[in-house]
């Protein structure tokens, strides 16, 4: 570690003079205004963190990065990740100042319904966000995945005489971040894999929400990212000069087989001459006197809000004109790349559009019933995931240290560690969040399908990450193996009893339970044809029948009938079965029919993909004025729309033989007969409830505003 300064903090020494020029500081104290005017206006936000790291945004927007507001996708464009995303105030006014599509008037409507300037980023309503932020240490953890990202890249296409991906990952973070487990789980590995290229900027203000750090966060954060493998500096005062900072961020970018982090003292709320340094700056907006009288401390016009002159206008002004000529000249060089390496400037191109060809995707497998093997559905992904990462180099990613029970090493390709970043599996360690957060990284980057694994049950862990990735709109594949009672004597601390649900209930995410080889296939086609919704494909430890008549197209519809209704005539009963319990649907239904109850087995391994087929499909499948019984080891919540009685989970599991447990719980096929018995019985004379005679309500009103 080296520290640049071990002077007290800055607001407990006396003023000496800034050392800078008097325009650096006017630069500074108008983000600063900035900062404060936005949540001013709305009547929320958080001024405190955009006053304090001002200094941080200036040198980084002015003299550090590299970025490009006429093409914010630019492939080589520095990545910067406001981690501490409450402070996304900063980062709107860094925008705007460096002529993104992000007016004045932009600012002004921060917080609104509708607006580009949202009350905490989001990547897909305003341009030059990477990543959404917000949910601490989501931010940082996700640059772990840009930084891996940009090294892969790098290490798989770049020429000894045309480099074509060559830039940083910034992050600003503040304590929050730094608290929360996801950062420390991707620290951790960053630190194992040597990424030198990720710069993270903490920023060390010594107050959170209840009060002072010291009430809860006394940990010395130096020595915990020196453990890490990281390199360590402290700058101690930004508020009197940028000349330290200056000097510890070119030190960082000269550190090339660690990542970096620079611990940076602020003061919360600088500049107001109330409330600087207390927690009360952090969550609401200064008032009206505290920030006119803090504009005026600045050499501010205190009248005036949204402020910006034209001398502070045109150093970022001149700064963008240098790193549009910096991408003009990349421009330049990929122009050559594409010349003399057609096929790797195609595959870059073909990456970034997320596009997945026809021949690509007829590498996944299909399979017939009694001819090939019954296995797994897990072993069935394993066969898809390989079938095609060797034609798709954008499928990048590993599992939580269950790789052997995962079945998610790729044949095609090696790990990518410290000195192997060719690589495209990734040794996550057990660190399931931390996992999910740098597959969000990994696909903000632009170029990827990052897959990552573990049991189902154990996405608990990750579901703050995964949630991320729906509402980011990031593909992300998640490959879930034993996932039921069905795994077994592991017990009940590893069987997933609700997750399922916890899953379903999510906005923008497919749930793949297959039942066999061909629901397995249709998942990855799903999943692989759908860039912006995350698929989690729930597979089995147990072998599982092939079914006669799956197929993939069929499965693509989220649900079909697999046996009976071949007569086109409406069943006595019908079950509906997912994954596993598909098969004792089969064998109660053949003895069922055979007692006189024509039966229909529909298979489900998509709820999501059912409901966005159209009625009459819907209607065809599940007919709702028909006595329907669902069967699934899951909960029962979420089952009452598609069926009339449920055999699901009340209770968690218990530990012994896999159809011990399943028989226990009432998913053996003698259960399910005799329950479908029950069902028919009950409605014997009497009216059946159409499950599908009910109205569908779209409550978003129509007012212009997108989703």
């Amino acid at each position: 570690m080296s520290t640049l300064s071990t002077a007290d903090p800055p607001t407990k020494r006396p003023k000496v003079g800034y050392d800078g020029t008097d325009l650096e500081l006017k630069c500074v104290n108008t983000i600063r205004a900035l900062g404060a005017d936005m949540p001013q206006a709305a009547s929320s936000g958080h001024p405190g963190a955009p006053m304090g790291c001002a200094p941080m945004a200036h040198l980084l927007w002015s003299e550090v990065m590299n970025y490009s507001p006429s093409n914010p996708k630019w492939y080589n464009r520095d990545r910067f990740v406001l981690s501490n995303g409450h402070a996304c105030a900063l980062q709107y006014a860094m925008l705007h100042l460096a002529g993104y599509n992000l007016s004045i008037e932009d600012l002004k409507q921060f917080r609104k319904l509708g607006s580009k300037t949202p009350g905490h980023p989001e990547s897909f309503m305003t341009e030059g966000i990477e990543v959404c932020t917000g949910p601490l240490g989501q931010g940082i953890s996700n640059a772990v995945g840009l930084a891996i990202a940009e090294r892969n890249m790098a290490s798989t296409y770049n020429e000894a005489d045309l480099s074509v991906f060559d830039h940083f990952t910034y992050v600003i973070c503040g304590d929050g971040c730094l608290q929360e487990g996801v950062s420390s789980e991707a620290s951790s590995l960053a630190g194992h894999l040597g990424l030198g290229k990720l710069i993270v900027l903490y920023d060390d203000n010594l107050i959170t929400i209840d009060g002072s750090t010291d009430l809860s966060f006394t940990e010395d954060v130096s020595t915990r990212y020196k453990a890490y493998g990281w390199d360590v500096q402290t700058v101690d005062d930004v508020a009197n000069g940028l000349n330290d900072l200056r000097s510890a961020i070119e030190a960082a970018k000269a550190v090339t087989d660690k990542p970096s982090i620079i611990k940076i003292r602020t003061a919360i709320g600088f500049g107001s001459p109330t409330k600087q340094g207390k927690a009360s700056a952090h969550g609401a907006p200064l008032g009206a006197d505290d920030l006119a009288n803090a504009k005026q401390a600045f050499g501010l016009d205190p009248e005036k809000s949204f402020q910006v002159g034209d001398d502070v206008q045109e150093v970022y002004t001149a700064r963008t004109k240098a790193v549009e000529t910096k991408k003009a000249e990349w421009d330049a060089t990929f122009a050559k790349y594409k010349a003399a390496h057609p096929a790797k400037a195609a595959e870059i191109e073909r990456r970034f559009k997320h596009e997945v060809s026809a021949e690509a995707l007829d590498k996944l497998p299909t399979f017939v019933a009694g001819k090939d093997k019954d296995l797994a559905t897990r072993k069935f992904s394993e066969l898809c995931l390989n079938s095609v990462a060797g034609e798709l180099p954008e499928l990048m990613g590993g599992s939580a240290d269950l790789t052997p029970s995962n079945l998610t090493a790729l044949k095609c390709s090696g790990d990518f560690q410290k000195d192997t970043p060719a690589g495209r599996y990734l040794r996550f360690g057990v660190r399931e969040h931390g996992m999910a957060a740098i597959c969000n990284g990994l696909y903000a980057y632009g170029c990827y399908r990052p897959f990552c694994a573990t049991f189902l049950n154990f996405m608990g862990y990750a579901l703050g990450a995964t949630r991320l990735s729906a509402l980011s709109r990031f593909g992300v594949i998640y490959i879930m193996t034993h996932d039921s009672i069905g795994l077994g004597e592991d017990g009940p601390t590893h069987q997933p009893t609700e997750m399922l649900e916890s899953l379903r209930s999510m906005p923008n995410i497919n749930v793949y339970r297959p039942a066999d080889g061909n629901e397995t296939s249709a998942a990855y086609r799903s999943a692989l044809t759908t860039p912006a919704t995350p698929t989690v494909i729930c597979c089995s430890r147990s072998t599982v029948k092939s079914l006669e008549k799956s197929s993939v197209e069929k499965a693509l519809k989220g649900a079909y009938i697999v046996s009976g209704g071949e007569d086109g005539a409406l069943p006595d009963l019908v079950l509906i079965g997912t994954g596993t319990e598909v098969e004792p649907c089969i064998e109660a239904a053949s003895k069922l029919t055979a007692a006189g109850i024509n039966t229909r087995v529909v298979s489900m391994p998509c709820q999501e993909l059912f409901l966005a087929q159209d009625a009459a499909y819907q209607k065809a499948i599940l007919p709702g004025s028909v006595p329907t019984l669902s069967v699934e080891a899951s909960t029962v919540a979420g089952w009452h729309r598609f069926s009339h009685a449920q055999i699901s989970l009340t209770t968690f599991g218990l530990s012994g033989k896999g159809g011990a447990v399943f028989n226990h719980f009432g998913f053996g096929a003698d259960n399910v007969e005799a329950k479908g018995k029950a069902l028919v019985e009950f409605y014997k004379g009497g009216s059946v409830p159409d499950l599908s005679n009910r109205p569908i309500f779209n409550n978003i009103q129509d007012d212009g505003i997108g989703h």
